[in-house]
């Protein structure tokens, strides 16, 4: 019989054993703060007021109805401590201004030690920790200038042998303005805003019963992890073909209580 696993110690320590110092580090479906696509990460994650491609889905739902064609797209990166990010992202236009999308996003690791109660390396026993998260999203064009977006969600998190799973929403938006008449105008003469709210309802549920019942013992405990709601607010200054500057606000609700 397979000794215990170091990582259900830690699922049962109480959740402040995980948080890193910003207090997002340690939060269920952290992977989705990590930047995904080549030119969000160029402009460091400020995306919200842009939104713009395959990409701009993970940043703000509304950003899909700004593209009027069939789209795909498609990334993965290989990061140090065995890590990996991927994505797909699939957009068809509908009726009136509207735009229905289809994303996945995986993030992982393998080749995980596994340690006994006590601490000590198990040899030869290794496991993987891996989470998928598959979105729908409809995103239309209300009027020229205003763009409403929304997205629902199955996220999926596997430790080892042991899994959790939850469905979520998130919501976002978009302006775009002609500023040309303004004193802005002749620098920046399209001015763009957006905002973003993530993950609300999602929870995690561990139940570790049943892996406990395998190895003979009569325990195991059920912990609820709830998911931080993501708060985003983008402003972009452009002119376009030309040049563009952004900037993004992101906080979230562990945060704000500290």
């Amino acid at each position: 019989m397979k000794k215990l696993l170091i990582l259900l110690i830690l699922v049962l320590l109480p959740q402040p054993a995980f948080c890193g110092t910003d207090g997002k580090g340690g939060q269920p479906a952290a992977f989705r703060d990590l930047i995904l696509g080549g030119r969000p990460a160029a402009m460091g994650g400020a995306f919200t007021a842009i939104a713009e491609g395959g990409a701009g889905y993970f940043y703000n739902p509304a950003g899909a109805a700004q593209s009027r064609k069939y789209h795909v797209s498609f990334a993965y990166r290989a990061m140090h401590l065995d890590r990996r990010l991927g994505y797909a992202a699939v957009g068809i236009p509908a009726r009136e201004n509207a735009t229905l999308a289809v994303t996945w996003t995986y993030a992982g690791t393998s080749d995980l030690e596994a340690r006994d109660e006590q601490g000590y390396i198990i040899p030869g026993e290794e496991f993987s920790h891996r989470e998928n998260l598959i979105s729908v999203i409809f995103a239309k064009q209300v009027i020229p200038q205003i763009i409403l977006g929304g997205k629902a969600f199955y996220v999926q998190n596997n430790i080892g042998n042991i899994s959790a799973y939850t469905v979520g929403v998130d919501m976002g938006g978009l302006v775009k303005l002609d500023v040309r008449k303004t004193f802005l105008g002749r620098t920046f003469p399209l001015l763009r805003a957006g905002f973003a709210v993530e993950n609300l309802g999602a929870n995690y549920r561990w139940t570790t019963t049943e892996f406990w019942q395998g190895f003979g013992r009569e325990r195991g405990t059920t912990v609820t992890e709830k998911f931080p709601i993501n708060y985003r607010l983008g402003t972009a200054l452009s002119f376009p073909n030309k040049y563009l500057v952004a900037a993004d606000v992101e906080v979230n609700s562990v945060s704000m209580l500290k």
